[in-house]
């Protein structure tokens, strides 16, 4: 059995006489905490029981619910062991924990395992955002559940105005989801005149973020095709021009290969993209390579790709090879859409042979919101 597995067979072993509630489950993401779902109603004297039953397998050492659950990890990571092993061996001792813990909440659940992200700075930063809302000024996305609300940012640091919800402002601008930080240190980020590719641009967010970040000397790319999404993006972006100059809003979907009809169904951000048309699609795009847009617009150098592009990563990277090896940029990639994402883009870096610093970022209390990043180690 390799270090990964014992890891990973130890934390879901740990894991399992956790009992966490409302305080690991996140309302701003999926909805009100269900009491009736989510905790049974017991009698004291079940309650009881069902412990005492517990503290005697515990003192015999009796627990054939082990097996049940090493298996079911064992059958996540089964088609992906080489690789997840390889990543093991290239991340920090932090990241390594932070790794099998992801995989043990997909495993488990979050009435098992709570992932380091859930702590006093996370909660705190949800806090903060809410100080900086305008609950009166109001935008629905047709998204979900969701609701925005106008934020204003300039009192912690950003001048930037948009809507967005109170959970993202805390990840993305005062946690920053796309910046790579041991104790608050920064170890990957986009910098002073930085040119940036945001690829998958959303509602704008991270384009702001990224213009902020590389200032009057930097330049953001920001991929978005979504007519809903790019509604917002333009409204948000508007809203603030002392950075709109910085930020070209590309109307792309980002792929292997440059010139495919993509077809879609507009649901903002869980928009429904296929490549092959489908009774209730709503649209369709034309798609670009990293490297082709490169080429075409002539762009002198790339220092940060961020992608999050809801499982088309893979397709993304491989269309940007040449860009990466030839400027070697920091990368930000989300990894958190598949079992597949979380164990083979990482490799995909390593194996371009550039001499990449590999590290696990994730930013929810929940499974979504995993970014790897990678920087050339003489960069350090």
């Amino acid at each position: 059995m390799t270090s990964f597995q014992k890891a990973l067979d130890k934390k879901i072993i740990q894991s399992l006489s956790n009992n966490y509630g409302i305080d690991n489950y996140d309302v701003y993401r999926f909805g009100e905490y269900n009491l009736k779902i989510h905790e049974t109603n017991s009698s004291r004297k079940e309650v009881f029981i069902k412990e005492l039953k517990k503290g005697i397998k515990t003192a015999i050492n009796y627990h054939p619910e082990y097996k049940q659950y090493l298996n079911k990890g064992s059958n996540l990571v089964a088609p992906y062991l080489k690789e997840f092993e390889n990543t093991w061996n290239n991340i920090s001792v932090l990241d390594q924990d932070l790794l099998v813990s992801l995989l043990a909440f997909r495993v488990l659940g979050f009435k098992k395992v709570k992932l380091p992200r859930n702590n006093e700075n996370y909660w705190q930063s949800i806090e903060t955002s809410k100080t900086l809302v305008n609950y009166k000024d109001v935008y629905d996305p047709n998204f979900m559940h969701f609701m925005l609300y106008k934020f204003n940012l300039n009192p912690v640091g950003y001048d930037i105005k948009f809507y967005f919800s109170e959970s993202r402002v805390a990840v993305d601008f005062l946690i920053e989801q796309y910046a790579y930080k041991i104790e608050d240190k920064v170890v990957v980020e986009a910098e002073p005149g930085d040119t940036v590719l945001d690829i998958g641009g959303c509602w704008g967010d991270t384009a702001l973020y990224f213009a902020h970040k590389v200032g009057v000397k930097g330049q953001v790319y920001s991929f978005e095709f979504i007519p809903e999404n790019l509604k917002l993006f333009k409204l948000n972006t508007e809203f603030n021009p002392n950075l709109l100059a910085n930020i070209k809003l590309i109307p792309n979907p980002i792929s292997n290969n440059s010139g495919d009809l993509i077809y879609f169904k507009d649901n903002g951000p869980a928009s429904r993209v296929e490549f092959e048309p489908f009774e209730d699609q709503t649209g369709t795009a034309t798609t670009v390579t990293v490297d082709d847009f490169v080429k075409t617009r002539k762009i002198e150098k790339i220092d940060f790709i961020k992608m999050d592009i809801e499982g088309a990563e893979p397709m993304a990277l491989e269309g940007a090879l040449e860009t990466i090896k030839k400027f070697r940029p920091k990368l930000a990639i989300a990894i958190y859409h598949s079992i597949h994402d979380l164990a083979t883009i990482s490799n995909w870096i390593l194996s371009l042979n550039l001499d990449y610093e590999i590290f696990i970022g994730h930013y929810t209390i929940h499974a979504e919101e995993t970014i790897c990043f990678a920087k050339p180690k003489e960069n350090k």
